[in-house]
């Protein structure tokens, strides 16, 4: 990529921009839309929200953000979720042939999609489409997702605040179960990803101490195997007298068949949300082993839970907002806009080398024996984390080892 600064004499000024904010939401998400819209305010650029994405603009339900105060901005800025509304819509083939006549009837010169990789596609589908057409259409992607699987970024909007969500319910989870060992023994903890494990690694910023939770970690990007998981949990319970293991839910057999195999949700464009991991192998440690486990999931709090919010997250998730202001100003096309070395330069990669690819956790980040992420997975993890507080008190801490 070739880091570019932005040209502060940019000659002429598109009259509109179009924004969208388009799959999950992230706890971060709107501090992106916040530096759009405070960027284009500086550049007397008009911003036109859709609200809910491409269902709005098909249905006319467009929003105008170019008065926002300052005040309002900020209020935009705190709030979780996605403050436009999001959609999963399926872009057909006549939906397609549509976009990029409504957005000029707007008199939208550009489109901001923010969105992680199944949104990049879309946007280098829709940049094709306004060219077939022959509509001079500027679409750029805005990076956002809590899964950290965008191909070319170190680390993505939004998943700064959701891993540090993960590592923190994780933690104190942890110290519950060990105070109630006595009653119950094991918990099992499902976790955001349905083919990455990157959340679900997140969780080992809560080991502080051997004993401590999470004492398994299972990535999707792993074959899972139900005796090796019984066996697992058999040793550190016979080990610690607890045992909190935390799974992706995307965690899938050798032959590619998720664990807990039954589709919770479809999907307007075909895809299945895949879930009941955590409670399938819940069931099986009960059946297999003399203890009692209980599910844990972490459900969509682990995404858009203000409070977890990590510092370092929010700042980059604006800064890009600015960032793709600049780029469109400076006149790029059918790109993914990229950090540069500062906040005053960007980069740029084709939505066709990102779109619909995903970004693995390395095997340098992770070690399948012991089912531990390593050291350099938590050097990396803390950047995007920022502040974390390890302040907590075990009776191990006073020398004290509860009985098996």
């Amino acid at each position: 990529m070739q880091e570019v600064l932005h040209k502060r004499e940019n000659g002429k000024i598109p009259k509109t921009i179009i924004v969208a904010q388009t799959g999950g939401p992230s706890a971060v998400i709107n501090c992106t839309l916040a530096g759009i819209v405070s960027r284009c305010q500086e550049n007397q650029v008009k911003v036109l929200g859709l609200v809910n994405a491409f269902e709005g603009l098909l249905a006319g339900n467009i929003v105008d953000l170019s008065g926002l105060d300052a005040e309002t901005i900020q209020r935009l800025y705190s709030t979780p979720g996605a403050f436009l509304g999001s959609s999963r819509l399926q872009l057909t083939a006549s939906i397609l042939k549509k976009i990029p006549y409504l957005i000029k009837k707007l008199g939208g010169e550009g489109l901001l999609l923010i969105g992680g990789n199944g949104t990049m596609f879309a946007a280098h589908i829709i940049s094709e489409a306004a060219k077939m057409e022959n509509t001079a259409l500027q679409v750029l992607g805005v990076p956002k997702t809590i899964d950290n699987d965008i191909v070319g970024l170190e680390r993505t909007p939004g998943f700064g605040s959701a891993a540090k969500y993960v590592a923190q319910a994780v933690r104190d989870i942890g110290i519950d179960l060990e105070a109630m060992k006595t009653f119950e023994q094991v918990r099992i903890i499902e976790v955001m990803g349905r083919s990455v494990g990157w959340l679900a690694a997140a969780a080992g910023l809560a080991k502080n101490h051997p004993a401590a939770s999470p004492h398994l970690i299972y990535l999707p990007e792993q074959p899972f195997d139900e005796n090796e998981f019984i066996s697992e949990i058999k040793r550190a319970y016979e080990k610690y007298g607890f045992v909190v293991a935390v799974v992706g839910e995307g965690v899938k057999y050798q032959d590619g068949t998720p664990v807990g195999a039954s589709p919770f949700a479809e999907l307007d464009n075909g895809s299945r949300i895949y879930g009941g991991a955590a409670n399938y192998l819940a069931d099986l440690v009960n059946n297999r082993l003399d203890v009692r486990a209980r599910a844990q999931d972490l459900t969509m709090a682990q995404r858009c839970f203000k409070l977890s919010r990590s510092p370092v997250d929010e700042k980059e998730a604006y800064t890009i907002g600015q960032l793709a202001v600049n780029a469109f100003l400076d006149g790029c096309d059918d790109s993914m806009v990229c950090y540069g070395m500062s906040e005053d330069t960007y980069s740029l990669l084709p939505l066709s080398d990102v779109g619909g690819k995903e970004k693995s956790v390395p095997t340098a980040y992770y070690d399948k024996h012991t089912k531990q992420v390593t050291p350099a997975f938590l050097e990396w993890l803390r950047l995007a984390v920022g502040d974390w507080d390890y302040s907590y008190l075990t009776l191990r801490d006073i020398g004290y080892e509860r009985p098996r």
